[in-house]
């Protein structure tokens, strides 16, 4: 079974880690502390079936790397959940003129983010490799 590839972008060390390691059960996860770094991964010729991406972070926040990678030629059609706290309507709608794939608000229970990660990559045209 080829496992899906998940990049989560969450700079809260402890949300970024049972995030990781929750989905770690069914698909291959990397995880990046703030947009930056998860450019530098993408940057790197890392091209994940899906991202897992907070709004608000140092460096470059969530929106300036969705606007970022939305832009790009090469990772401008990569599924893109948001989890956030930012429950923000102006934005969440920025967020889907971009071209979003699903909004999970924080806090959220890990079963809902799987759920919503499963349907996203069903819609994608993937065959997701998690089990509903």
């Amino acid at each position: 079974m080829n496992l899906k590839s998940i990049l989560v972008i969450e700079d809260h060390e402890s949300i970024r880690k049972i995030i990781g390691r929750f989905l770690s059960r069914y698909y291959q996860v990397v995880t990046k502390a703030d947009g930056l770094e998860g450019l530098a991964y993408l940057n790197q010729g890392n091209f994940p079936d899906l991202i897992i991406l907070d709004m608000t972070m140092p460096r470059i926040n969530g929106l300036e790397f969705l606007s970022n990678i939305r832009s790009s030629g090469f990772f401008r059609h990569i599924p893109i959940v948001i989890v956030s706290g930012e429950e923000n309507n102006k934005l969440i709608e920025k967020c889907q003129q971009l071209g979003i794939s699903g909004f999970v608000a924080k806090p959220f229970n890990p079963f809902e983010l799987k759920e919503k990660i499963h349907s996203t990559l069903s819609n994608s045209g993937t065959n997701p490799s998690a089990v509903a």
